[in-house]
C-alpha cells in the first residue's frame, strides 16, 4: 500500500471511529505488604540516589504488542479533558499527510530511557507516519544514561552539566543537558542507530545559547557534505543535500557556546515524538531552567504532555507548593506556546525502601547482656503518591487542562504489587522493566488515539 493511499485509509478509520483490541490474560496472586509495626517513615539518601540514577536501557526491545493483564483499568484508558477543546489536536492529525504533527513529552526517569515514549512514538509513526526521530539530547556526554536509537557525541574535549547537578557552571536548557566545547574549535556526531536505517534525516537543528559557526558537513564515512547553515537567536538549522543517519559538523564558536541537543527531521508529513526526560527530575527542577517553555518553541508542539510528580513522592510531602510548582511549569510552557494543548499524567503507585528498628538484648562472650538496635529494610507503598496524584487531578479540573490518570488505569490502589507479580516492575520498585514500559507506552497510545478520533466532534 503507497504511503497516501494509507494515508486516506487511515483517515477514514479515524472518522469512522475504528480502534484496537488487545488481548487480556490473568495476572498472577499479588504479593504481601511488609508489617507497619516499627517502620520509620524518612528520606531514603540511597533510595534518591538510586531514583537520580534512572533505568537501564536493555540493547533490544521486548515485543511492544503485549497481553494487557486484568488488573490493567481498560474502562479508564482515556484522556480526561476537563473542558479543553482538542478538536484543534484531532484537525491536526487528519492533516498529517500535508503537514508534520509534533508531540512533546516532559518527563523524569520514566521518559528519559524513552521505552514508553519510544513505543508511542513508534506506534503513531506507524499510523501517521514517520516525520523524523525528533529531539535527541547529550545526555551520554552529560554522564548519564541515553537512548540506544541515537548517537550524540563528540572526539573533543568538553564541559558538561545535567539538570540535576547540584550546581550548574554554565547555562543548562531546555532538554535538561548541557555541553560546552573547551576550545574555540569542535566537531559533533550526531544521528540514528544504525538498527534504525528507515529512520534517515535531511536537516538537523542545534539548539544552542552563543554563536555557532559551522565550517564543515561529513557523513559516516567521512565524506565531505554539501550544506546551507541557517542561524537563528536560539538554535541553527543545517540543511543537508541528501538523507544522512549519522553526520560530524566541524564548527567554530566564540567561547560562549553551550548546546543543548539537536533534532533530526526527514522533511516529510507524519508525526514528531519528541521525549525530553531526566533522571530524577520534578515540577522544580525544570522551573530551575527557567525557559522550558520557549525552549520547547521551535518544536511547534499541538501537544505537551508533562509526566512528573514520581521523584516529589520521595521527599517530603507539601501538596500546595507541588500545586504552585504545577501552575509556574505550565504558566511557562502556555505563554511560549498558546496554541499547543497540554495534557498532565499522573504517577502509577510504586513503593519506597522503609526501615524497621528494634532493639534486643544480647549476650557478649562474657555472659554480659546489653541491648543493641537492629535496623532492616523493606519495601512499602509510597503514602505520597496518592494526594500528589490527587493534586495533579485537582490542577487540571481547576484549571481546564487535561489529564491522563496513569494511576487509576495502572490498576489504582494495589497496583504495585500486581505490577511486581506479573514482572512490570524492575527491583527498585519504582522503574518499570522493559516489558512494563513498553505496557505503559501502549495504553498511552491507546488513550490518545481515543482522543484523537472523538475529541469534542
Amino acid at each position: 500500500m503507497t504511503y497516501n493511499l494509507y494515508k486516506i485509509v487511515l483517515s477514514t478509520v479515524l472518522v469512522a471511529g475504528m480502534g484496537f483490541t488487545l488481548r487480556a490474560d490473568n495476572p498472577a496472586s499479588s504479593g504481601q505488604e511488609p508489617d507497619a509495626a516499627d517502620i520509620t517513615e524518612a528520606v531514603d539518601e540511597e533510595e534518591l540516589q538510586m531514583l537520580a540514577g534512572g533505568v537501564v536501557i536493555p540493547d533490544e526491545a521486548d515485543d511492544i504488542d503485549i497481553p494487557i493483564p486484568s488488573f490493567i483499568h481498560r474502562a479508564s484508558n482515556h484522556i480526561i479533558y476537563n473542558g479543553a477543546d482538542w478538536s484543534g489536536l484531532r484537525k491536526a492529525f487528519l492533516e498529517s499527510a500535508t503537514s508534520p504533527v509534533s508531540i512533546v513529552h516532559i518527563g523524569d526517569s520514566h521518559i528519559q530511557a524513552d521505552i514508553s515514549t519510544g513505543t508511542v512514538r513508534e506506534l503513531l509513526q506507524y499510523d501517521f507516519g514517520n516525520a523524523g526521530r525528533g529531539l535527541v539530547s547529550p545526555l551520554k556526554m552529560s554522564g548519564t544514561n541515553e537512548p540506544a536509537d541515537y548517537t550524540f557525541n563528540s572526539r573533543s574535549p568538553w564541559n558538561t552539566v545535567k539538570l540535576m547537578s547540584p550546581n550548574w557552571r554554565q547555562t543548562v536548557g531546555f532538554t535538561g543537558a548541557s555541553i560546552r566545547p573547551t576550545s574555540n574549535t569542535s566537531e559533533i556526531t550526531i544521528g540514528t542507530s544504525g538498527k534504525d536505517d528507515y529512520n534517515p534525516f535531511s536537516s538537523v537543528t542545534i539548539f544552542h545559547n552563543g554563536k555557532l559557526t559551522v565550517k564543515g558537513i561529513t557523513d559516516e564515512n567521512g565524506n565531505s557534505l554539501s550544506f546551507r547553515s541557517i542561524p537563528s537567536r536560539d538554535y541553527t538549522q543545517i540543511m543537508l543535500p541528501s538523507p544522512q543517519t549519522k553526520i560530524s559538523v566541524d564548527f567554530t564558536s566564540a567561547g560562549d557556546l553551550t548546546m543543548f541537543g539537536a533534532t533530526l527531521s526527514g522533511d516529510r508529513p507524519g508525526l514528531f515524538y519528541h521525549a525530553i526526560g531526566n533522571n530524577g527530575a520534578a515540577y522544580e527542577t525544570y522551573n530551575r531552567i527557567g525557559n522550558v517553555g520557549a525552549g520547547i518553541s521551535p518544536l511547534r508542539p499541538s501537544l505537551v504532555i508533562i509526566s512528573l510528580g514520581t521523584n516529589e513522592a520521595f521527599g517530603r510531602l507539601d501538596t500546595g507548593a507541588f500545586a504552585r510548582s504545577i501552575d509556574r511549569l505550565v504558566s511557562n510552557i502556555r505563554a511560549a506556546n498558546p496554541d499547543a494543548l497540554l495534557l498532565l499524567t499522573t504517577p502509577m503507585e510504586c513503593h519506597k525502601r522503609v526501615t524497621k528498628t528494634r532493639k534486643v538484648r544480647v549476650k557478649n562472650k562474657k555472659g554480659r547482656y546489653r541491648t543493641v538496635t537492629r535496623t532492616s529494610r523493606s519495601y512499602s507503598v509510597n503514602p505520597n503518591i496518592a494526594p500528589l496524584r490527587k493534586a495533579i487531578l485537582d490542577y487540571g479540573k481547576d484549571n481546564g487542562i487535561a489529564v491522563y490518570d496513569w494511576y487509576d488505569v495502572a490498576g489504582g490502589s494495589g497496583a504495585s504489587s500486581s505490577w511486581i507479580s506479573n514482572g512490570l516492575f524492575a527491583n527498585d520498585r519504582v522503574h518499570h522493566t522493559h516489558k512494563g514500559y513498553n505496557l505503559e507506552g501502549r495504553l498511552l497510545y491507546e488513550a490518545l488515539m481515543d482522543a484523537i478520533r472523538s475529541a469534542n466532534q
